[in-house]
């Protein structure tokens, strides 16, 4: 078996936010608040902008309740453990350089997969994910992304990279290959 470079997401991956963020919204806001998993500007259904999202985020990382709180997905420690058992290499690969929290944002995200047990090799902040390869020197052909964004699959798949949208809810429906969690990933990858 070839040993892989894993490109592995956090949130929605591993990490429970648009569950967390609601309930967290929720309260901010002062209101019941109803949670769309298809698709990841689920705050629009709440009448929130990006913006929005992104204050109500920062403030829910400063104060130590998102990101630094709240337990993985119920197979991600065992499913995660599994994959390093097997050999490849884990890189997270998040979105999470957020404006504004950039600071809290590495180490909140080192803090959780610690508390946790997750054992990662890096841990990388990046909007455009695929910068990843260069700046760990990675060749593509050994990469797999696993992601709940399917357009980080298809900006992965542009530069060679295989990829698995985690389709947890069950609502992707396009052509990328999907697993319905991450032990089913890693079932995956020991076919590979």
């Amino acid at each position: 078996m070839n040993r892989l470079d894993i490109l592995l997401d956090v949130d929605g991956v591993l990490y429970p936010l648009p569950e967390l963020f609601t309930t967290y919204a929720a309260e901010q806001l002062g209101r019941p608040l109803e949670l769309d998993t298809t698709n990841w500007e689920f705050y629009r259904d709440w009448g929130l902008g990006y913006d929005d999202f992104v204050e109500l985020l920062g403030e829910g990382v400063r104060e130590r309740r998102l990101w630094w709180s709240g337990d993985p997905y119920d197979e991600v420690v065992d499913a995660v453990a599994a994959i390093r058992d097997a050999g490849h290499r884990i890189h997270v690969v998040t979105a999470r350089d957020v404006r504004g929290i950039e600071a809290e944002a590495f180490d909140a995200t080192q803090h959780w997969l610690d508390r946790h047990g997750i054992v990662v090799d890096t841990i990388n902040l990046a909007q455009d994910k695929t910068v990843v390869l260069a700046r760990l020197g990675l060749e593509s052909r050994s990469c797999v992304a696993i992601d709940d964004g399917p357009q980080h699959i298809t900006a992965f798949a542009r530069v060679g990279v295989r990829g698995i949208v985690l389709d947890r809810w069950g609502s992707y429906r396009g052509d990328h290959p999907a697993a319905p969690d991450l032990a089913a990933v890693a079932a995956r990858l020991a076919t590979w």
